[in-house]
């Protein structure tokens, strides 16, 4: 996939010239328009996220996220990232992921575009626009109704990244997607990265098993738990499909 770069008046865009094809940073700020209709704010973990109408007629349905820090550095930073050059941002990190999973066939939420200003020297903030997974809901919003097929459906998925040596930094139940025909997706990839297949593996499972119980979801003793591994291990031993 060839990915276009333009410069904006503070920074830059990087593209899929396939789904945008005049990139301009309007389309990254909600509030100043670019798109066919309003915008709806979405739930998105830590970051500020909004549900676009197409940019173009017959287009696809956008999400539009804009990176935001965690933890304690919240308090006194909330979207300002250290400048480090063009190619360490977050948003041209994570888009460029992303056109790799597509290209490797991978169920995740397909590239647009990524944009990031700069503020001062020191600084930068960032945002990306994605293909919006049509009818998708995340798992965690799903505990009481996932049959076990599904259970072992995400399992074969998250087994899909890890072959092919993806590792999704912040794997938990807001960022696994079911959608209208019971598909599984994956979205938010910033600070993925690919690795050889290793240790970090069961690390990515334990990571996603605490976020099911953090949020009321199956425990590791639980039949749901059981199916999602017995997904993940026929996955390994299997090619994907």
């Amino acid at each position: 996939m060839r990915l276009e770069r333009v410069p904006s008046e503070t920074g830059a865009i990087l593209y899929d010239p396939r789904r945008l094809a005049h990139p301009d940073a309007v389309q990254f700020d909600p509030a100043r328009g670019g798109h066919a209709g309003a915008a709806v704010r979405a739930a998105s973990g830590r970051g500020s996220a909004w549900f676009l109408d197409p940019i173009v007629p017959d287009g696809p349905a956008l999400a539009l996220r804009h990176y935001r820090r965690g933890g304690l550095i919240a308090r006194f930073v909330q979207d300002r990232y250290l400048w480090q050059g063009e190619e360490a941002t977050r948003c041209f990190r994570e888009l460029r992921l992303l056109a790799q999973l597509e290209s490797l066939g991978l169920p995740a939420a397909r590239p647009v575009g990524a944009f990031y200003q700069r503020v001062g020297w020191l600084t930068y903030r960032a945002a990306l626009l994605t293909v919006r997974v049509s009818g998708a809901r995340p798992l965690s919003s799903q505990f009481d109704v996932v049959r076990s097929e599904i259970w072992h459906r995400v399992g074969a998925t998250v087994a899909a990244f890890h072959t092919a040596g993806i590792c999704h930094a912040d794997l938990n139940a807001h960022n696994i997607l079911i959608d209208h025909s019971d598909a599984v997706h994956l979205i938010d990839f910033d600070r993925g990265s690919v690795r050889v297949p290793g240790s970090w593996m069961g690390s990515n499972l334990q990571r996603l098993s605490r976020s099911l119980v953090k949020l009321g979801g199956p425990s590791p003793t639980s039949q749901a738990w059981q199916a999602l591994l017995d997904g993940y291990d026929e996955a390994r031993r299997a090619p994907f499909r």
